[in-house]
């Protein structure tokens, strides 16, 4: 957009300078402040309006370019914060599910050394039960519905 308005301010100029050529070309006294020139006035302005025009078309691009460098770091950044962040939580779901599969697999072996033995675990004792009123059927549910749980949202 801004180099479609450049081109025509730098269009317009040009038709300015030669519909008005004759008087753009007429030699005038110049005060520089230091010292008198005497040549085409209107011409030095015509000029440097057009190089102001370039100026600050090339001043606008480099300030995209620099919030465009700025908002590309930013999401490099955010990027591997993202990663770092996914690979804690997968560690710490591969933690939480080490730890389930060694308890539950504790509890697998007291309940069938309980069911061969014919006496239940002295974890797994009436008393026991009756305070946490479980049964072996619940916890089995129970156990089944976390390892399903943990497979869906593990992706295993």
């Amino acid at each position: 957009m801004r180099l479609i308005l450049l081109i025509a301010v730098l269009v317009l100029h040009v038709v300015f300078g030669l519909l008005n050529i004759s008087s753009l070309l007429t030699m005038q006294d110049i005060n520089l402040g230091f010292a008198t020139y005497n040549g085409p006035l209107g011409l030095f302005i015509l000029i440097a309006s057009a190089l102001i025009a370039v100026l600050a078309y090339v001043a606008a691009s480099f300030s995209t370019l620099r919030r465009e460098a700025d908002t590309a770091k930013l999401l490099r950044d955010l990027d591997s914060v993202r990663q770092s962040l996914d690979s804690q939580e997968a560690s710490r779901f591969a933690q939480l599910q080490a730890s389930l599969d060694k308890r539950f697999s504790g509890l697998d072996t007291q309940l069938t050394q309980g069911r061969s033995a014919g006496a239940l675990p002295t974890s797994l004792s009436p008393t026991s039960l009756s305070k946490d009123s479980v049964s072996t059927a619940q916890l089995r549910d129970s156990i089944q519905g976390l390892e399903g749980y943990l497979r869906r949202k593990l992706g295993d």
